[in-house]
């Protein structure tokens, strides 16, 4: 071979490493890119199934961990379709949605990024705390997050959460811990008092909630218009209302370990409670399936794990079962309704 022809040479195998190194880089980029919209809340439409749908977390192990997903509220069993948005906490109804997720801004570390009816991330604000519950109206008139302002869990000492409320395409509601508070009929001015575990009533400005105070929890009713909070029961955390408005579920504390709920469900005509079938400890908003089954998420390896499952137990007795593995944040929302206006 020549001089000439193995500088040739040379030179082509440059330039081959060097177009490898090129493609690398750009796909590099691309992925890094594609992993940030979602991190980011960022990201297009997806083909959603029809009908009714159970809106979470996917907890899959992969660059789509914590990605919002969805699945067939009939079919739990099929292929989730995973979404650009990542989140540590999501609700969603038919009229949209909202993930609290954590940012990239140093200064305000959570954001809380409201979905429209196709999920797809519109409008942001700040969220002042670690996210730990959220919920969206019905109607897309409102929705409710819940963040811990200090500590990171409920049996910390010392915390304190903040719960907001929102108005979809109008000003604030706002903190609702600054709602008056009315036990036993009169006005209560503890200040240790903390507010969590929204759930709203379809088509008004009622809703209901937990309130703490003085190493006690309170199942309220709160009324927006007249920003009231009235005691109504001992003992309740995290109250979930039925589709049909009839019954309330939630966590309350058993037996001598403060550190234990059990799911209950309410019958609010009546007045009874009961006890559902799952023994085990959880620490969830639980939500509604149907009006005769409730789901939660349920951590693997104790409280303290990354990943969990959801699952689901009947009203009448029945055993809990394995609803959605590698999943938490479960909601349920009814076909997409007309476009909303924001």
């Amino acid at each position: 071979m020549t001089q000439p022809d193995r500088r040739r040479s040379r030179d082509s195998k440059i330039m081959l490493v060097l177009a490898v190194l090129v493609v690398a880089v750009a796909a590099t980029w691309v992925t890094s890119s594609v992993l940030r919209a979602g991190a980011s809340g960022g990201g297009g439409d997806a083909n959603l199934p029809g009908g009714r749908q159970i809106v979470f977390r996917s907890l899959r192990a992969g660059p789509s961990f914590g990605h919002i997903a969805v699945v067939p509220a009939g079919d739990a069993g099929r292929e989730r379709v995973v979404l650009p948005t990542r989140c540590e906490r999501t609700a969603a109804s038919a009229a949209g949605g909202l993930c609290l997720r954590q940012t990239r801004n140093p200064i305000e570390l959570f954001a809380v990024t409201l979905l429209d009816e196709r999920l797809r991330p519109g409008k942001e604000t700040r969220l002042n705390g670690i996210p730990s519950r959220a919920r969206f109206s019905e109607d897309g008139r409102y929705y409710a997050t819940t963040a811990f302002v200090t500590g990171h869990s409920y049996i910390s000492d010392g915390f304190s959460t903040e719960t907001v409320i929102g108005r979809v395409g109008g000003e604030p509601v706002g903190n609702v811990e600054d709602f008056a508070f009315l036990l036993n009929g009169q006005r209560n001015q503890n200040a240790d008092r903390n507010v969590w575990g929204v759930t709203f009533v379809p088509g008004g400005e009622r809703f209901f909630a937990t309130v703490a105070t003085q190493n006690r929890r309170y199942l309220v009713e709160g009324d927006i218009r007249r920003r009231t909070l009235t005691a109504l029961r001992d003992n309740v955390e995290c109250p979930s209302l039925s589709p049909d408005g009839r019954r309330l579920v939630y966590k309350k504390r058993t037996g001598l370990n403060t550190d234990v709920w059990r799911f209950h469900v309410l019958d609010l005509a009546s007045g009874v409670e009961r006890p559902l079938a799952e023994t085990r400890s959880v620490d969830d908003q639980a939500a509604w399936l149907d009006d005769g089954h409730v789901m939660y998420g349920v951590p693997k390896g104790g409280a303290g794990g990354r990943n969990a499952d959801v699952w689901v137990v009947p009203l009448n007795g029945g055993a809990p079962r394995l609803l959605i593995p590698d999943a938490d944040s479960p909601t349920v929302r009814g076909p997409a309704k007309a476009r909303s206006q924001r």
